[in-house]
């Protein structure tokens, strides 16, 4: 797989200029003066002016994600002037893509709305349900999974049968099998532990379920490896400020408390368990005990951690990226002022600079691939301008576009966005993310 993807970045076949050299954007200005030695902005292009609505119109393509085999693809996309999620067959070129659900906002009582989806196997795409309902004391949110049937086109609901306020975290997929691991709120227990967590393994064809892992008192949450083993629970105890991890090695095994303490060993709340490394008792986790947050590995079996194994001074990393299978990592995310994936998968690093040559550095985000990356999914537009989302092919060389976010923006510049720090009087840095006009001397500007 490495060296194909190497054969192509180095070899592969030529981009179609039409991708890029667009033509397409909307405005094009340049600095005048209008008799007062005031800049003003000379508006030229096909269009002229862009309406201010077209800024807050429904995405024409959003959060795209393809499935295992690269066949088809998800998005949502505006219908209508609402948001809804769609399916595309990208082995029948032209064809419309297909309406799967909409997903409109939930405001008021009795609403629901569609909030986040993945795709299960080839054949299912799960999508999160909210349902918003009056508590008494003010709205909250009901969480449901239906799983839709790309075959049929039949909704079914997943393991709703005594499902509590909480229904909706995957805790692992098995997509050959065409099950995953679901944690829960029930109330088939007493009204006492409504509250808690259980994990039942559900089938996505039928929404049946079967229950691996009842509640536990001291459990507010539980972790599973990437063979869909239950390997570890957690919770906060809020009467003794004590944090308890509850851990073992494999399925035969006891859960054993591991750590439970109030101290201030971990600064702040204690590592969790993010992605198990096979055949040991190690896991990747996130720690803020040095004052930033930093990728460590932990030995779960005594909650002692290594020294960082990834870390950005000054920032904190908002995550991992773990491989499809969970087994490893294939980077980290970092935000130093701009938000960037660093990539230690080696076939992730080549795809991503042959990105930053295509579309230039650091304006292009690897969005999501298939299992035998073959088809990839790429956002191009970074901070200078608007989205377009293109289809790479690692086998071909072939660089398609898929879709731009808006289709009446297109790529059109965008105003420079920097991350600046400035000291409150307390002597505080602090960071604003701020907006500078493209046609103005960036010196002596107004600030909200």
């Amino acid at each position: 797989m490495k060296n194909k993807i190497l054969m192509t970045l180095m070899f592969g076949a030529a981009l179609p200029i039409g991708l890029f050299a667009t033509g397409g954007s909307a405005i094009a200005a340049d600095d005048a003066q209008d008799g007062t030695g005031n800049p003003t902005i000379v508006v030229t292009g096909a269009d002229k002016r862009v309406p201010a609505g077209e800024f807050v119109k429904k995405a024409n393509m959003r959060q795209p994600r393809i499935s295992p085999d690269g066949t088809k693809l998800a998005y949502f996309a505006a219908k209508e002037g609402k948001e809804t999620l769609v399916m595309l067959d990208l082995a029948k070129p032209g064809a419309a893509p297909k309406v799967v659900l909409q997903a409109e906002e939930a405001r008021e009582s009795g609403e629901r709305t569609l909030n986040a989806y993945r795709w299960l196997g080839n054949g299912h795409i799960v999508m999160t349900m909210l349902s918003r309902e009056d508590l008494g004391n003010g709205p909250g949110d009901f969480s449901r999974l239906v799983a839709y049937d790309v075959a049929t086109g039949k909704l079914t609901q997943q393991a709703w049968e005594y499902a509590g306020g909480a229904a909706s975290n995957i805790l692992h997929i098995d997509h050959d099998n065409g099950t995953f691991l679901l944690e829960r709120t029930s109330t088939k227990e007493s009204t006492e532990r409504w509250s808690l967590p259980e994990v039942v393994k559900v089938d996505v064809k039928t929404g049946k379920y079967t229950i691996v892992q009842r509640t536990n008192p001291e459990v507010r949450n539980w972790a599973a490896d990437s063979k869909g083993v239950v390997r570890a629970g957690y919770g906060y105890d809020g009467d003794t400020g004590k944090f308890r991890m509850m851990y073992r090695s494999n399925e035969s095994d006891q859960f054993k408390t591991v750590y439970h303490a109030a101290d201030k060993t971990f600064t702040t709340d204690p590592p969790t368990p993010e992605i198990f490394l096979e055949g040991s008792d190690m896991a990747y986790a996130m720690s803020r005990k040095d004052g930033f947050t930093k990728v460590y590995k932990i030995n779960m079996a005594n909650m002692e951690l290594s020294e960082p194994v990834y870390q950005k001074q000054g920032f904190d990393l908002p995550g991992l990226i773990p491989n499809k299978k969970r087994t490893d990592i294939n980077g980290y995310y970092t935000f130093n002022g701009e938000n960037k994936a660093v990539y230690t998968n080696p076939d992730l690093k080549q795809i991503q600079a042959f990105m930053d040559e295509a579309f230039g550095k650091n304006q292009s985000d690897i969005v999501d691939y298939d299992d035998k990356l073959t088809k990839i999914i790429v956002a191009a537009g970074g901070v200078k301008k608007h989205n377009g989302f293109y289809l790479f092919d690692t086998a071909s060389g072939n660089l398609q576009l898929l879709n731009w976010r808006n289709t009446t923006l297109k790529d059109l510049p965008m105003n420079t966005v920097r991350a600046e720090w400035y000291t409150a009087r307390d002597g505080m840095k602090i960071q604003a993310i701020v907006t500078y006009p493209r046609h103005r001397n960036p010196k002596n500007l107004p600030v909200v």
